[in-house]
């Protein structure tokens, strides 16, 4: 299955542009009002299109992770060569709808995959710091959260999809370090 990229180097050139450009207005000593005024159109249509291109990449990748779980689908049991059950149907459709509430959200998850235990875990990852949600066949819900430097913390949603709130959301994103 693909990982979402991240491709740096479109972004990188619409910031060192628009760097270029701050510079320019900090060191120029512009007098006319107009030019200063197409300086700062110039500087805010960069940073809409920075927002914009952040939008459009978040929405590729989320595009990424449920292509990822509609092939789970076709997964039979035993995927994994060690008898690992394939992933329910409507464990599927579990996560397709934790997926809609994660990009409403902008939490981007890092992959989609299969459960060993039989489910399907979508997964998290920044820098130490990891985190999953996990849906069992049976209907479980499970949060797991661990790093480098702390105790790994697993809890389960008792009422699946309906504890993953704002609150848990946002659990996983402070957890995450604040990353989006």
């Amino acid at each position: 299955m693909p990982v979402p990229t991240y491709d740096a180097a479109k972004f990188d050139q619409v910031l060192e542009a628009r760097e270029a450009l701050q510079q320019d207005v900090r060191e120029v000593k512009l007098t006319s009002d107009s030019i200063l005024q197409y300086y700062r159109s110039i500087l805010e249509g960069l940073n809409r299109s920075e927002q914009e291109s952040s939008f459009w990449h978040g929405e590729e990748a989320f595009a990424v992770l449920n292509e990822q779980l509609g092939r789970l689908h076709a997964l039979a049991s035993d995927w994994d060569s060690y008898g690992a059950p394939a992933p329910a149907p409507a464990t599927i459709a579990n996560a397709r709808g934790a997926l809609r509430r994660l990009r409403l959200n902008s939490l981007l998850p890092e992959v989609v995959a299969p459960s060993a235990e039989g489910g399907v875990s979508i997964y998290f990852s920044q820098g130490p710091q990891k985190a999953f949600i996990e849906f069992s066949n049976e209907g479980d819900v499970l949060l797991a959260r661990y790093g480098k430097d702390d105790e790994p913390n697993v809890r389960v949603l008792r009422n699946g999809l309906q504890d993953l709130d704002d609150q848990t959301l946002q659990e996983i994103r402070g957890h995450l370090g604040g990353r989006a």
